[in-house]
C-alpha cells in the first residue's frame, strides 16, 4: 500500500487482471522515464479494490495464524 502518496506507485494499477500496460515515451528530451508515462487500459477490477482485497487477505492470514498458534500450544 502506498498510503495515498501517489496513484502511480501501485503494483496492482499496472499488473491487475486484464490490464494492458503501455509505456508512453516522454516527448521532451532529457526527461527521465517515470511512472507517470504509463498508460493502463482494460482492467477488469479497479486497482483500489484489488489493494483492499489483498490487504484483507493478509490480515485474515495473520489473524488466523495467530489464532491457530495460540490453540496449538
Amino acid at each position: 500500500m502506498t498510503f495515498n502518496i501517489s496513484m502511480h506507485r501501485s503494483w496492482w494499477r499496472e499488473h491487475g487482471p486484464g490490464c494492458v500496460r503501455r509505456v508512453v515515451r516522454p516527448s521532451s528530451p532529457g526527461i527521465l522515464e517515470d511512472y507517470s508515462y504509463v498508460s493502463v487500459t482494460g482492467c477488469i477490477i479497479d486497482f483500489q479494490y484489488l489493494e483492499v482485497i489483498h490487504s484483507a487477505i493478509q490480515i485474515l492470514l495473520s489473524v488466523s495464524s495467530r489464532f491457530f498458534s495460540y490453540w496449538d500450544s
